[in-house]
C-alpha cells in the first residue's frame, strides 16, 4: 500500500472521529473563545471578569484551568472601561486600592512654576593670576575735586569713596536736564537720563536734580570690593582723563580663568554676568563661585559647541593651571511654565507620554509634548493641564498593561482574523484533544488531487 495513501486514510479517520464527537456541541463547555461572543469582540469589557490565557487572548474561560495551546495557567481578565477612551488615548487600566498600595504607586501634581535651567559641563583652568589687580580710572574727563587719604598698602573696603571728578560738560548736561524737567518736557528729560548715568551720576544724584538741588554734582567713584592699595596717583585740582589711573587696587586672592564648552542647544541659556560654580576633583568639598565673563558667539563647526570663559576669585593654594573642573552655570529661570517631575515622563520612539490618574482606581497613559528639562523638572507644552495628577512611580507597569490591552483590542476588531486566530479558535473548540490535534497537525496534509490518488 502506498505511503501517501496510508497517511491520507489515517488523517480522514481521525478527522471523522473528532467530527462525530463534537458534532452535537457542548452545552457545559466552560472554555470558550472570542469567536463565540460575536458582537462582543471589539469591547474587552464585554467579557467581564473571566479567565484568559496571558499568551493567547482568544482563549477565554469561566473557570480556572490551563491554556489548551501553551499549557499556561489562565489568569483573571481585568475589566476595562472602554467608555473612558473618548479622548482617543490608550486604554484605561483599573487597579484595586490594595494593589495600588502593594505596588507603591505614587503620584505628582502638574503645576505651573519656574524652570531653573542649569548648564553642567567640564572646563579647564587656562589662567591663574596670583597678583590680580584692578585699575580704577575716571569715567569722564575733568578735574579731581576729592581723593581719599589712602596710600600703598592701605586697606580699602567695598563701597568706600575713593575720589570725585567734576566736569564742565557734565554740569551743563545737568542744567539742561533740570530745565527740561521743570518746564514739563518730561520726554526730553527722560531721554537725558541714560547719558547722565553713562557719565557717572548715580540714581540718587539724578533724583536730587529733579528735586531742585543745584546742578553742580561731581562724579563719585567707590571701591568695588575689599582690597589693598598697590598704587595711587593724582592730587586735588589736577586735570584727569578717562585713561588716567587714580588707584590700583587688588585683593589677597588670585584670579582663575576657566574655559568651558557647552552644547549647541544650550547656547541661548548663557550670557555674560551669569553666576557659576566650580568644583575640582582634587579638592573635594570645596566650592568656588564666579561669573561668566565672555561668550564666544560662533558655534564650533566640528564640535558643535560654544566656548565660554569664566572667572573665579580664591586664595586656595591647591589651584593650579591646566586642572580640569566641573562647572555649573545658572541660567535665567523661565517663569509660568507647566511642569512635571522628570520621572513621570515615559519616552518612547513614538514620543513622550505620562500616566494620568482618572480617579476611582483608573489610570490612562496619555500622549504629551515635552519641552526643556532642567533640575529634574520637565516642561509640558501640551497634553496636560494644571492640577492634573500623574503617576510618578509604577507608571511603566501601568503603561505596559495598557499597551497589552491595545493589542487585545486590535485582535478583537471586526474583520481582523488571520490564519493564526482561526487555527487557535478551532483548537479552543476541541480543547480536550490537544494532544490529538498536535499529532494530526504533524502529518503532511495532501496538497492536490494527485496526492490523494497516490
Amino acid at each position: 500500500m502506498p505511503r501517501k495513501f496510508l497517511i491520507t486514510v489515517i488523517f480522514a479517520a481521525l478527522a471523522g472521529f473528532l467530527a462525530g464527537r463534537y458534532s452535537g456541541g457542548r452545552e457545559d463547555q466552560s472554555l470558550t473563545t472570542n469567536h463565540d461572543h460575536g458582537d462582543d469582540l471589539p469591547a474587552i469589557s464585554a467579557v467581564g471578569l473571566r479567565y484568559v490565557c496571558p499568551m493567547h487572548a482568544e482563549i477565554v474561560s469561566e473557570q480556572q484551568g490551563g491554556c489548551p495551546i501553551c499549557g499556561m495557567d489562565l489568569v483573571i481578565n481585568k475589566k476595562v472601561q472602554s467608555s473612558d477612551d473618548e479622548d482617543g488615548g490608550l486604554p484605561v487600566v483599573t487597579i484595586e486600592p490594595a494593589v495600588v498600595h502593594n505596588l507603591g504607586i505614587r503620584t505628582a501634581t502638574v503645576a505651573k512654576g519656574e524652570l531653573h535651567r542649569s548648564i553642567e559641563t567640564i572646563g579647564k583652568i587656562t589662567r591663574v593670576d596670583p597678583t590680580a589687580r584692578r585699575i580704577i580710572t575716571p569715567p569722564i574727563r575733568g578735574e579731581l575735586v576729592y581723593i581719599a587719604d589712602k596710600h600703598d598698602g592701605d586697606l580699602v573696603e567695598e563701597g568706600e569713596l575713593l575720589f570725585k571728578v567734576s566736569s564742565r560738560e557734565l554740569i551743563e548736561l545737568e542744567k539742561e536736564f533740570q530745565g527740561a524737567y521743570r518746564s514739563g518736557d518730561r520726554a526730553s528729560a527722560t531721554s537725558m537720563i541714560p547719558r547722565l548715568r553713562e557719565m557717572g551720576l548715580t540714581p540718587e544724584q539724578i533724583a536730587r536734580l529733579q528735586a531742585g538741588e543745584e546742578a553742580d554734582f561731581p562724579v563719585e567713584v567707590y571701591a568695588f570690593e575689599d582690597g589693598f592699595i598697590f598704587a595711587r596717583r593724582g592730587f586735588v585740582g589736577e586735570s584727569v582723563h578717562t585713561g588716567f589711573t587714580v588707584f590700583n587696587v587688588g585683593g589677597a586672592y588670585k584670579v582663575i580663568e576657566v574655559t568651558a564648552e557647552i552644547f549647541e542647544r544650550q547656547w541661548g541659556w548663557v550670557e555674560e554676568g551669569q553666576t557659576s560654580t566650580m568644583t575640582v576633583r582634587g579638592l573635594p568639598g570645596t566650592l568656588f563661585e564666579g561669573k561668566v565673563v565672555r561668550v564666544e558667539p560662533p558655534v564650533g563647526y566640528t564640535t558643535r559647541s560654544l566656548e565660554v570663559a569664566l572667572k573665579f576669585k580664591t586664595d586656595h593654594p591647591g589651584i593650579s593651571q591646566s586642572m580640569f573642573a566641573h562647572v555649573s552655570i545658572l541660567g535665567q529661570p523661565r517663569k509660568n511654565v507647566l511642569t512635571v517631575p522628570a520621572d513621570t515622563v515615559i519616552r518612547t520612539g513614538e514620543g513622550e507620554r505620562v500616566v494620568l490618574v482618572r480617579g476611582d482606581g483608573r489610570y490612562q497613559p496619555v500622549r504629551v509634548v515635552a519641552g526643556e528639562e532642567a533640575g529634574g523638572i520637565v516642561e509640558i507644552l501640551s497634553g496636560l493641564e494644571e492640577g492634573d495628577q500623574v503617576v510618578a512611580s509604577g507608571q511603566f507597569l501601568i503603561d505596559s498593561e495598557s499597551n497589552l490591552l491595545t493589542g487585545f483590542r486590535r485582535m478583537y476588531a471586526p474583520g481582523v482574523k488571520d490564519e493564526t486566530q482561526q487555527r487557535h479558535q478551532r483548537l479552543g473548540e476541541h480543547a480536550d484533544d490537544k494532544r490529538l490535534y498536535r499529532r494530526i497537525n504533524s502529518y503532511r496534509q495532501p496538497e492536490s488531487a494527485a496526492d490523494l490518488n497516490s
